[in-house]
């Protein structure tokens, strides 16, 4: 018997700099709206599992998702070209359930994570880390982390482009932070290190790195009494293997029951925790302690946040605004504005649910601010149906431009064969057809003859001149003589 997980799925806003795109995901499949459109310019109608995406400029989408069918799938969506998808990999989903992707495009790399667990042992999920170096897919697994609901692993990205991987797993009394590091330059993961532990179970984390590469993590510990701490740890310089974390010796603040989630945000250096339980909860770090900023009953829906700066990258649970559609709550109180999108996107387009993929095609990676100066990346399959304009041949026709009158169109059946013409000769074929006769226009008439008069008077003219020549010299040579 299968052991589909039918997660609810979690909208999706993707944001660069101040540029945004909404990504609508069920489990019938998702679509990518702009900022403003009612319609999506982009849309897949298949049974999915999980969906993720990013934007690496204004104009560039990425987007990985899990089929029902098992089929992980890449898909690159660059302004108004031709979107382009590929096969990763094909997975089994029949006894293991999913969570948690991430994703990061790097030039020629491309990273996918995934946390998975098998039906037999649901309590430990295994890290899936999938790698494109250019070439083709590698697959590693990073580790277990044990939890009894869900992977608790975040992945972050430092100025250097190298990638830090957390987990923390349970171990009865205590819980356990592993991280390590992926080398951007040398394409290489380091060694896992046990880096601190904690006391309790913790049931929620989440993790950041500003833009001077200092981590940060934030974990929730639920305590015996059912309440719920909130508890942080910063690693100076996330650049040196040896940096050690540095736990806060009590908790940011302690929540009421029950827990939903945590998000975690850094915008022109000031840090923001927003709290889920029975009320919403917001906080600001400028460097000066936590405060309190908000605090409500929960209105808003959840919403998660996938942001891309040009120095820096944060994945976090968030919320949508309640009014304004697309747009993270509190965005007033975070001085986050999001401008209208004014780049041309094509029309709406629609995937083929039972398109055939071929296993393994290259896939070309998309990073402006890295490949400017590439070579265009090699086509691979398109996952779209027949009636978008993607596919639709653009045949030569003049009827748009030229009126049909002057312009008479050439069957091919009606064209000689060269061949034919030179090996068998026919009268029918070398008379000269006579010409048709056609009317002059009254005006052509008018100016033709208008012309003729004009020349005529030239020559009368020409030849005077001519006369008066003759006679000059026959006086300049009688006045020689006298």
């Amino acid at each position: 018997m299968a052991f589909l997980s039918r997660t609810t799925m979690t909208p999706l806003l993707l944001t660069y700099e101040n540029k945004s795109m909404y990504l609508h995901a069920d489990p019938q499949g998702y679509a990518l709206f702009d900022v403003e459109s009612s319609e999506p310019f982009f849309r897949v109608q298949e049974p999915l599992l999980l969906v993720h995406g990013i934007m690496t400029d204004a104009n560039t989408i990425h987007i990985v998702v899990l089929k029902t069918s098992g089929d992980l799938c890449y898909t690159l969506i660059s302004g108004s070209s031709t979107p382009q998808t590929t096969l990763i990999a094909k997975l089994d989903i029949r006894s293991t359930r999913y969570r948690r992707l991430f994703l990061f495009p790097q030039g020629k790399i491309i990273h996918i994570f995934y946390a998975s667990t098998h039906k037999a042992i649901p309590n430990v999920w295994h890290i899936e880390h999938r790698l494109w170096n250019g070439v083709s897919w590698h697959s590693t697994r990073m580790g277990e982390v044990v939890h009894p609901r869900e992977p608790l692993y975040h992945v972050n990205l430092d100025s250097q482009g190298n990638l830090h991987f957390l987990t923390i797993t349970f171990q009865g009394r205590h819980s356990l932070l592993f991280t390590n590091r992926f080398n951007g330059s040398f394409n290489i993961w380091g060694s896992p290190t046990e880096t601190m532990k904690i006391s309790g179970e913790v049931v929620d984390m989440a993790a950041l790195m500003t833009s001077d590469n200092v981590h940060h993590l934030y974990w929730v510990i639920k305590t015996p009494n059912g309440q719920f701490e909130l508890r942080t740890a910063q690693q100076i310089d996330a650049h040196e293997l040896s940096s050690s974390w540095n736990p806060s010796h009590a908790p940011i603040k302690t929540f009421n029951s029950p827990w939903k989630s945590i998000g975690a945000l850094e915008i022109n250096g000031i840090l923001w925790l927003l709290a889920r339980t029975a009320e919403e909860v917001l906080m600001q770090n400028d460097g000066k302690g936590w405060r309190l900023i908000s605090s409500h009953p929960a209105l808003h829906q959840p919403l998660q946040w996938v942001h891309k700066g040009r120095r820096n990258f944060h994945q976090t649970n968030w919320l949508e605004d309640q009014f304004e559609r697309r747009t993270p709550s509190y965005h007033h109180e975070l001085g986050f504005t999001l401008n209208k999108q004014t780049t041309p996107w094509p029309e709406p387009f629609q995937s083929i649910p039972t398109q055939t993929i071929p296993p393994t095609p290259p896939v070309p990676a998309f990073y402006p601010e890295l490949s400017l100066n590439s070579n265009p990346p090699p086509p691979i399959v398109v996952n779209i149906s027949p009636t978008s304009p993607a596919n639709i041949p653009f045949p030569i026709s003049m009827e748009n431009s030229t009126p049909q009158s002057t312009i008479e169109k050439l069957e091919v059946s009606d064209v000689p064969n060269v061949s034919d013409v030179f090996e068998n000769p026919t009268e029918e074929v070398l008379q000269p057809q006579p010409l048709k006769e056609t009317s002059v226009p009254e005006r052509l008439v008018t100016t033709v003859t208008h012309l003729e008069e004009e020349n005529a008077e030239l020559q009368r003219l020409v030849s005077t001149v001519s006369h008066l020549e003759k006679e000059n010299a026959e006086l300049q040579r009688l006045v020689s003589t006298v």
